[in-house]
């Protein structure tokens, strides 16, 4: 590299990458010369979507592949992009995109910088014909534009889906399903998730029992979302969600009845036969059901963990293999709260003037397209003034340790002191505080961790090593004081502990999460 930096060989390597590119068959340098390209040129022209923010070095790849294409939001983007890196996968060009990822991560090493910086994003441009990604061009075959036109992931089921036929016993399944719709959830299937999720949406004022269009929402609120995140955004994230998925995943099938469903104007009572015909209703969810992958900046980090990377630098923090469902969560409120400010601005009264009285899109045109729009965006503007503004509806728990979420994806602990349990934690925790005054003679900041790095002049967090190692000796000696060592091992595996105290501050996905590595772990101690 000689004497220049960094930033002067990114510069020079986009100006002659997008020189020697072949319209049509880039390279995957070249495409990623191309999308920092549209993401200066969105700048220049003062229209970046608020999304743009997000953006990391294989998004900004993606953009490449696709430019001057736009998309409809941040949910159309990254759920095509994912599926469009699934196309890959097994492939010679798979191969380079995990070329890519190794060195977006060494370069965020060697500098110092967050993957997703803009310094490290333009000095990575300088580092790809080095590592031969100028070399092997994408066939047009292979390219979005051609590969992915009316994937499920950007535009959801066929139109010419047909539903199977509900089990002769339909009836009374639908009739025990709604019996038992006032106990909490039991078990890690859909049915009881939605069965959940549907009482959840009647406590809130949403018509469950008559819209089947709220099912699909309500399914998803009960599984993805924290207790702080707004109603009014839950039907446009579950379309998101349940259109993500690799089509390949068993949970695909009960999607696809609810996603169509509204549209063949389908009644709940209906749709719910139409999922007792598949097997994947009564079953455990899949795993790939339970992260949330439908934001920028998402995509990079899972690849480099499957490729054996420990962890990922980004503005927003390390991300490790253990905390990708909290890193979806967090990008996922985080730009919802970005989306409400600018419409806030931009569009006072979110309700269209060619709706109906009752909330239903009037459609002009007889295409399945268009309907299908119509009725997705009708079943969100019902949602929406039905919610207006309100948080998922949840029950106090009456715990004496619970976290209280916002819609921006922050949090704050409430502890009771009226309960030993809360008591005892509010003493542990002053302890804690004692023992920060003691280390570094002063109170503790509002950017110091509380639970610090005992060897470290400076208030230093604790590394994932150091607290995994922690656990693991906490787990040889757990017997002796009578704890489940696969309690601990499970911790250890998810990277957090859910307990009847904590676990109204989780997701219905992070609980079957933690169950299941709990049950794996008691099962290889038996």
């Amino acid at each position: 590299m000689g004497s220049r930096g960094p930033r002067a060989a990114g510069e020079e390597a986009i100006a002659r990458l997008l020189r020697s590119n072949t319209p049509g068959k880039p390279s995957l340098a070249a495409a990623y010369a191309a999308g920092y390209l549209a993401l200066w040129h969105a700048q220049q022209e003062g229209n970046v979507p608020f999304w743009y923010q997000e953006i990391d070095p294989l998004d900004t790849l993606f953009l490449g592949t696709v430019f001057p294409r736009t998309f409809r939001d941040e949910f159309e983007f990254a759920n095509t992009r994912d599926a469009w890196l699934r196309l890959l996968r097994g492939t010679v060009h798979g191969k380079g995109i995990q070329c890519f990822v190794r060195e977006a991560v060494s370069a965020s090493e060697e500098l110092g910088l967050p993957v997703d910086d803009v310094e490290l994003m333009l000095a990575l441009a300088g580092r790809l014909e080095g590592a031969g990604l100028d070399q092997r061009r994408l066939p047009r075959r292979l390219l979005p534009e051609a590969a992915l036109q009316d994937c499920r992931a950007a535009v959801g089921p066929s139109l010419d889906l047909r539903l199977p036929d509900p089990p002769k016993d339909a009836e009374e399944r639908v009739r025990q399903f709604w019996e038992d719709a006032e106990e909490e959830w039991a078990d890690d299937t859909p049915r009881a998730v939605l069965r959940d999720g549907l009482r959840r949406f009647r406590e809130a004022g949403l018509p469950a029992e008559q819209e089947s269009g709220l099912l699909l929402p309500a399914l998803y609120a009960r599984l993805m979302t924290k207790p702080g995140e707004l109603v009014e955004d839950m039907g446009e994230h579950a379309w998101a969600w349940a259109v993500a998925l690799d089509e390949t995943s068993a949970l695909i099938p009960v999607l696809d009845i609810l996603l169509v469903a509204p549209e063949l104007e389908k009644s709940v009572a209906d749709t719910l036969g139409h999922l007792f015909a598949v097997p994947a209703f009564t079953e455990p969810f899949p795993s790939d059901a339970l992260l949330w992958t439908s934001s920028p900046g998402l995509a990079l980090p899972r690849l480099a963990f499957e490729l054996g990377i420990p962890e990922v630098s980004t503005l927003e923090g390390t991300i490790t293999a253990d905390l990708l469902d909290w890193t979806g969560m967090h990008a996922r409120m985080r730009l919802s709260a970005a989306a409400r400010g600018i419409t806030a601005v931009d569009d006072p009264d979110p309700d269209p003037t060619d709706s109906s009285d009752d909330g239903t899109r009037k459609n002009p045109d007889d295409s399945w397209t268009e309907r299908r729009e119509a009725v997705r965006e009708a079943v969100q503007q019902k949602i929406r003034k039905k919610a207006g503004g309100k948080v998922a509806p949840r029950r106090r728990s009456g715990r004496p340790i619970e976290r209280i979420w916002n819609a921006d994806g922050s949090s704050s602990l409430y502890i009771s002191t009226e309960t030993p349990q809360g008591q005892e934690l509010m003493d542990g925790l002053e302890g804690q505080l004692q023992a920060f005054r003691e280390k570094f003679g002063r109170e503790p900041e509002p950017d110091d961790p509380l639970f610090f790095d005992p060897d470290a002049d400076e208030p230093t967090r604790l590394t994932k090593e150091y607290f995994d190692d922690m656990l693991l000796r906490m787990a040889e000696r757990a017997i002796e004081v009578g704890v489940d060592p696969a309690f601990l091992h499970a911790w250890r595996e998810v990277g957090y502990v859910v307990t009847e105290e904590t676990k109204s501050g989780f997701t219905a996905a992070e609980v079957i999460a933690f169950d299941r590595a709990l049950a794996r772990h008691r099962e290889a101690g038996a």
